[in-house]
């Protein structure tokens, strides 16, 4: 099984929080981790120095996904079927849009924002 991980899971990890920590590291170990280039902007865009080396060092060791038209079209699907409801914000949709393309499972501390039922979402 390979995971998709969301940003709070990094910025959790990174700080050393359980059980974040603990599940990036076993995923890390099990090379069962993706990368979105939408958690590559949302954690670099706050990141300290510090933390910036840590998460490269993650980024340069495992598959980045990027955002193509497929993924975009399927983001597009889950942003109209939420506006009348849940109002899923748009990187979170493409999150789990990249999820559903690649048949992987989104790892996230929000299961709120993933209401999408065709797709695998787990906590840490």
């Amino acid at each position: 099984m390979k995971f998709l991980i969301d940003t709070n899971i990094c910025i959790r990890a990174i700080a050393g929080k359980e059980p974040d920590a603990a599940f990036l590291t076993k995923a890390i170990n099990e090379n069962a981790l993706v990368l979105s280039v939408v958690v590559i902007a949302e954690f670099l865009g706050k990141a300290l120095p510090k933390e910036e080396i840590a998460f490269n060092k993650l980024a340069q060791a495992f598959p980045i996904l990027p955002i193509d038209e497929e993924t975009a079209r399927i983001a597009a699907t889950y942003r109209k079927a939420s506006l009348q409801t849940s109002k899923t914000k748009l990187l979170d949709c493409f999150l789990a849009a990249q999820a559903k393309q690649h048949n992987l499972t989104l790892v996230t501390n929000n299961r709120a924002d993933f209401r999408m039922k065709n797709i695998k979402v787990q906590t840490p």
